[in-house]
């Protein structure tokens, strides 16, 4: 079996005149910080806002909208396609990528965005009218 003993501390060995000397150091770091107010130097929490499903589609689809008018198509389907997943019920959207895809002469995909807009909406004429463009594009 092994003794006990104690074991020796490291920092008794240091000299006095060096530990006085990292004494005087820190005196000096404390009288710099003595008029220091600390409650002005706390940093300030980020607020964050976050969007609602409702304001981020409409954000999303005004975005896709702006892209669309320049003529920028394909960045404007993606946004509506972001739209789309936040308000999958919308039917404008629908009917703006569908719009945009016959654009494109992309004609099978708008028939089927075109006819999931009068799916969600059977009463809404601009619905048919833009399923009648894309059945036309079919021939």
């Amino acid at each position: 079996m092994t003794s006990f003993s104690w074991k020796k501390k490291t920092g008794s060995s240091v000299k006095r005149s060096v530990s006085t000397a990292f004494e005087e150091d820190t005196k000096d770091d404390n009288e710099q910080l003595e008029g220091v107010d600390w409650l002005t130097l706390v940093p300030h929490r980020k607020i964050v806002c976050l969007e609602d499903a409702l304001s981020k589609s409409a954000r999303l689809k005004n975005e896709g909208s702006l892209l669309a008018e320049s003529e920028r198509y394909w960045e404007a389907i993606k946004k509506w396609d972001e739209a789309i997943q936040f308000t999958p019920e919308d039917e404008t959207i629908y009917e703006m990528k569908a719009q945009v895809l016959l654009a494109l002469c992309e004609v099978f995909p708008a028939l089927a965005m075109a006819e999931k807009v009068v799916k969600l909406k059977p009463t809404w004429w601009t619905g048919y009218q833009t399923l009648g463009r894309a059945q036309l594009g079919l021939g």
